[in-house]
């Protein structure tokens, strides 16, 4: 509060602070400002008012904050510190539930329009489609398959094959039904 205050050739936000105090408004400030200025130079055809700017500015530094607060080591049930590998695997497998939700609620949303055209133009496989999507929902999060996301960092899950007899002849209904979002382009 009493020093120079941020330099402008090298920003960097007080993650520990929100977005109100005292560093953290002056960089918002001064990244609106640089902002402006970059619209002014570049004269985009489209101005904002500075309001607009900051609230995007300020949403976008709040978004930062939390993932930076998600990163930093929590305690575990032992009462110890995190280590960066246990920090690293609690951040992948976050990741990876909200990917596996993600893709269970498009699937969903499929089954939904689907259905919904096909019931609208009378189309004769609606009632295949209609037991399809109650089957999704009926098996629910557990009768759609746990190795659907695609986790990169080159690390190579390996995942035990456990076969249950409901499921051994869904697998084709659900890649038909992940397939249909990528024909179906223009639809989705």
């Amino acid at each position: 509060e009493d020093g120079p205050g941020p330099n402008p050739e090298r920003l960097q936000f007080d993650l520990a602070k929100n977005s109100k105090s005292p560093w953290n408004s002056a960089v918002l400030g001064i990244l609106c400002q640089q902002l402006k200025d970059q619209c002014t130079t570049e004269q985009w055809p489209m101005q904002r008012p500075d309001t607009y700017i900051r609230r995007l500015l300020t949403e976008r530094y709040k978004r930062l904050r939390t993932t930076w607060r998600n990163a930093q080591p929590k305690l575990t049930e032992k009462g110890t510190v995190e280590t960066p590998a246990e920090t690293e695997a609690r951040l992948v497998a976050e990741r990876q539930v909200v990917l596996k939700q993600c893709c269970q609620t498009t699937r969903r949303r499929i089954l939904d329009h689907i259905v919904k055209l096909k019931t609208e133009g009378n189309e004769d496989d609606a009632g295949a489609w209609k037991w399809l999507q109650r089957l999704v929902k009926t098996l629910g999060e557990h009768g759609m398959s746990s190795d659907e996301s695609d986790i990169g960092n080159d690390v190579e899950e390996v995942l035990r094959v456990k076969n249950m007899g409901w499921r051994r002849s869904i697998a084709r209904e659900l890649d038909l039904v992940d397939l249909q979002r990528l024909v179906d382009t223009d639809i989705f």
